[in-house]
């Protein structure tokens, strides 16, 4: 797959993902969690709230890398360092074109967000209960690219819409790094099967 997006080192992007298959998944996670991600960074700002603020650029950072946007990366470090440094002004100056650069990945990125929502597997119970035990085992081992295949396969089952309602609240905890919040959910769901 030729995937071209610009300022998106796509070699380092595979390697940092572990395949080219979920590099191509990551993007479209991202996708779907742009807006909320930069209305946050906003709001915290506006708020003057450093400690919120620092917390969600220090993951756009992680993620920006992740999916080798290395400038953007390098951008929302700088951002982080200033909320460490507590430097309102410099962070004020520099945030809206950081989120400016961040936004102009949205066009690029939609095309990987289509979710394929034909041929679902009939909800099976015991499956499930398995692919929530390797999503914990994923989430204990660091290992992002385990608990995302386990994510999508728990979506691959025909689930009422609670349930594809908690998927999707777990799905986002993954995209963005809160494990200990998709452990939580990921024993809850487990318990409630």
């Amino acid at each position: 797959m030729n995937i071209n997006i610009p300022g998106i080192d796509i070699e380092k992007a595979i390697k940092n993902s572990g395949s080219e298959k979920l590099f191509i998944e990551l993007l479209g996670d991202i996708y779907k969690l742009m807006d909320e991600k930069i209305e946050r960074v906003e709001s915290y700002l506006a708020q003057k709230n450093i400690q919120n603020f620092t917390v969600e650029v220090h993951s756009l950072k992680t993620t920006c890398r992740t999916i080798g946007a290395m400038d953007l990366g390098e951008d929302f470090y700088t951002l982080e360092k200033l909320g460490k440094e507590n430097n309102l002004e410099q962070i004020e100056a520099l945030t809206p074109g950081v989120l400016n650069s961040f936004k102009a990945l949205k066009p690029y990125l939609e095309p990987f967000a289509k979710k394929d929502e034909s041929n679902k597997s009939s909800y099976d119970k015991e499956a499930f209960s398995a692919i929530l035990n390797e999503l914990i085992t994923a989430i204990d081992d660091f290992n992002l690219g385990a608990a995302e295949a386990a994510v999508k396969q728990l979506f691959s089952y025909d689930c009422d819409s609670e349930l594809l309602e908690k998927l999707n609240s777990l799905d986002k905890l993954i995209t963005n790094l809160d494990y200990d919040e998709a452990k939580e959910l990921s024993n809850h769901l487990l318990s409630s099967l």
